[in-house]
């Protein structure tokens, strides 16, 4: 994404929101697992400032027992297109196949 996207989609949402810092975390972590930093809509820095941000946010609002559930996610879902916002599932992706399918999956086949 370049940086006048990332600048649209999140122009709403205030410097230092947690909604902001899930989009900077996410966008850096495409680029990063695609090698693509170079391209990347966000900077090393704002990415350090975001996981503070979310890291903070949880901490103050989880306790022992709090668990993050983590779902397969099929990257082919028609609600993940990474381009306007998060699908309801996308904070639950995991790329382990013994999990089960994301509980939103939305088959771009059989709408």
């Amino acid at each position: 994404m370049n940086r006048n996207d990332f600048d649209f989609i999140t122009s709403d949402l205030p410097k230092d929101s947690v909604k902001k810092a899930c989009y900077v975390v996410r966008e850096y972590r495409r680029c990063e697992k695609s090698g693509n930093l170079d391209f990347c809509a966000v900077s090393k820095e704002e990415f350090d400032l975001a996981l503070e941000i979310l890291l903070a946010y949880s901490y103050q609002t989880s306790d022992k027992t709090t668990l993050a559930e983590q779902w397969q996610c099929d990257s082919d879902c028609n609600r993940n297109n990474g381009l306007c916002g998060f699908c309801q599932g996308e904070f639950q992706i995991s790329k382990n196949p013994s999990k089960k399918l994301c509980k939103h999956f939305s088959d771009p086949f059989n709408i």
